[in-house]
């Protein structure tokens, strides 16, 4: 019998490849490795999994992965597998299994740090369930409690685990895009309309598309200060890194 050797994952760079998008390149190299995975590592490399697998939509495999992490009663993900499992659960329609993991996860800890997320998610199962008055009751407490939330600044629909729950050691930068045209010409137009605001736009592209973007930050958090004044001037923006 062959003893199993257990490897060391670069984490850093599946992480990297979360935060901008790349959910299957994260699925692929991590299936490869989390029976190799050494135990130190496994727990973050399941929840990884388990978030790629979320975002893109394939429930029972990000169910099995949060599962794995919550078999270790003491492991230091069990709160985000909770939430993340939570996840699966809402999306799937089943509210009534989401809803009782979200209040035991707000009875057992009130002051965690995902309250915010979790009192939106459950103000969106009670406007599911058509319970209008619940619903908003739970916003206001957002509102009153985390004013500055994001969660504040979503219109509809869920709210995955968020990208700031991963640690990373992240050199990026970061920008906002205001907007992305197949005309260079469109794309100069609204970058001249910004400039004229104050607004440092500029344009990036080639003959496949142009997108006109503001700003170049070393933390994510200017980036979301700026995404949310161009949003209250009706701009339609999102944050990339760079």
């Amino acid at each position: 019998m062959f003893p199993v050797i257990c490897l060391a994952v670069d984490m850093d760079s599946l992480k990297v490849d979360f935060l901008q998008g790349n959910y299957r390149r994260v699925i692929f190299e991590g299936e490869r490795q989390v029976d190799r995975v050494n135990t130190g590592q496994a727990e973050e490399l399941n929840y990884i999994l388990g978030l790629s697998y979320l975002k893109e939509n394939k429930l029972g495999q990000a169910q099995d992965c949060f599962k794995r992490i919550l078999g270790n009663l003491s492991g230091k993900f069990k709160a985000q597998a909770d939430l993340g499992l939570a996840d699966t659960y809402l999306i799937g329609g089943q509210f009534q299994q989401a809803q009782d993991i979200y209040n035991k996860l707000i009875t057992d800890s009130p002051n965690n740090s995902q309250k915010a997320a979790l009192l939106y998610r459950l103000s969106q199962i009670e406007f599911k369930k058509g319970n209008n008055l619940q619903g908003n009751d739970y916003l206001f407490k957002l509102r009153r409690d985390f004013p500055l939330s994001p969660e504040l600044r979503l219109n509809k629909g869920l709210v995955l685990i968020e990208a700031g729950a991963i640690a990373v050691q992240d050199s990026s930068e970061y920008f906002v895009q205001v907007g992305f045209f197949t005309s260079g010409g469109n794309a100069n137009n609204l970058k001249d309309k910004l400039l004229a605001k104050g607004y440092s736009a500029y344009v990036e592209g080639d003959g496949a598309g142009y997108r006109v973007k503001v700003g170049r930050f070393k933390a994510r958090q200017e980036a979301l200060d700026l995404e949310d004044k161009l949003a209250k001037e009706g701009f339609q923006t999102k944050i990339y890194p760079q």
